[in-house]
């Protein structure tokens, strides 16, 4: 691939990756998870396997958090990855992690990387969110000098 078919192949996919997030936002799963290939994988922790995993997860986490919106900080492409920073934010109306609701706006900052494959689809996932800032703000973990 020259350079200016991998620039574009990073444009491609950068944008894919923000309107999958749009979807999500839009509580839109199924579209959101066409940006995912059917083999899909996520890496960073052993979950199913294919586009019925990320649905499930993706259906859980508005299951769970009924308001949750992501905010894209950054989003950095390359070749065929896509780094993102984000900020996701909702209201514990629910119980999470064993702890009834606190009705406390509750946010949290992740990073996910992305490997697109040739046709523009999200192929593998590695996600990393701030649990402990999570566990801290519900009320399951102290914060630091409390």
């Amino acid at each position: 691939m020259d350079s200016l078919n991998k620039m574009e192949a990073a444009r491609r996919n950068k944008a894919n990756y923000l309107k999958a997030k749009e979807a999500f936002n839009n509580k839109q799963v199924d579209e959101c998870i066409l940006f995912y290939a059917p083999n899909h994988e996520v890496k960073s922790k052993q979950s199913e396997k294919g586009r019925e995993g990320i649905q499930k997860f993706l259906e859980g986490m508005h299951q769970s958090w009924e308001d949750i919106q992501i905010t894209v900080e950054h989003a950095v492409a390359e070749d065929n990855w896509v780094m993102g920073r984000s900020v996701a934010t909702a209201t514990h109306t629910k119980a999470v992690l064993g702890v009834q609701p606190t009705h406390k706006k509750i946010t949290a900052t992740f990073w996910d990387l992305h490997l697109f494959d040739e046709d523009g689809l999200i192929i593998e996932t590695w996600n990393l969110m701030d649990n402990l800032g999570i566990m801290q703000q519900i009320g399951l973990l102290n914060k630091p000098n409390e």
